[in-house]
């Protein structure tokens, strides 16, 4: 048997928060084979876990570069030093995880690493101490922490070190457009590594929101031109949404994805639906 990590994400209304949901639950032998617990390893045994979230079109490779290194303040710099280079190339942008790793830790630039040579530095974008450990570099649009020293979801969860689905990190700053998303969820026990099965999200929440508004428009207004227009709007983003969620439910991301280009454009330059929200 091997683990098999489940996870899910959700936005706010606001846009700008997302909620991860961990759903791998208890062993079952005949509904959750992949669950924790005998024979599979429990939440105790995690060493590291986090969420990752990709552009669906990004070529995943988890994780594009590792090295065993420490991070620390050096003169001027914070300074990541790529001890022994294990494997893949670090590069400028890349967000660094690790146990004791601070969350949005991110390379902004190279001091005498290649990407791929041993005792590599790189300046990093926060200070702090991380003695060696290995450290992950992943080319992400976003990453969670669900456990890295400091960070642990699972401990006080009902149920632990088997527990069943629970929330596992609210109201997380998001600043990622509407769109479709892959989301890795790794965990290790410092042997092992097991990721999710392919996973994708669409998020919608600036394009229901212009919707939203032009509904609040319609019912206030009260000139009859102005409420066929209105009305003709809404019609034309409710079509869109309809598209895209069809091509979405298909697995025909790049016709959902142009869709949503062209909602966009819609919604912030002629339908006026004033989202307030990046729509």
């Amino acid at each position: 048997m091997a683990l098999s990590p489940l996870i899910s994400l959700s936005l706010t209304n606001a846009c700008n928060k997302v909620t991860l949901y961990e759903n791998t639950a208890a062993y079952n032998a005949s509904t959750n084979a992949g669950g924790w617990g005998t024979p599979n390893i429990n939440t105790s045994a995690i060493t590291l876990a986090y969420v990752s979230v990709y552009p669906y079109s990004t070529v995943v490779t988890t994780p594009s570069a590792q090295g065993t290194g420490t991070i620390a303040t050096v003169g001027p710099n914070n300074v990541f030093t790529d001890t022994t280079h294990i494997s893949g190339t670090f590069a400028v942008g890349q967000a660094l995880v690790g146990i004791g790793v601070a969350p949005g830790t991110i390379i902004t630039g190279l001091l005498t690493g290649t990407g791929a040579n041993n005792g590599g530095t790189y300046t990093v974008n926060i200070a702090q101490s991380v003695s060696s450990t290995t450290i992950s570099g992943l080319t992400t649009s976003t990453n969670f922490y669900l456990k890295n020293g400091s960070t642990d979801v699972y401990a006080a969860t009902a149920g632990a070190p088997t527990p069943g689905a629970f929330t596992a990190l609210t109201n997380q700053t998001w600043t990622n457009p509407d769109g479709i998303y892959r989301v890795v969820y790794t965990i290790t026990d410092g042997t092992d590594i097991y990721t999710n099965g392919e996973v994708h999200e669409l998020f919608l929440c600036n394009l229901c929101n212009c919707r939203e508004s032009l509904v609040a428009k319609l019912l206030n207004e009260c000139d009859s031109k102005h409420l066929k227009d209105l009305k003709e709007r809404l019609d034309q983003i409710d079509v869109f949404m309809y598209g895209i969620k069809a091509a979405f439910g298909c697995g025909d991301f790049a016709t959902a994805t142009s869709i949503l280009n062209t909602a966009s454009t819609y919604c912030s330059t002629l339908a006026n639906c004033d989202c307030g929200c990046g729509c």
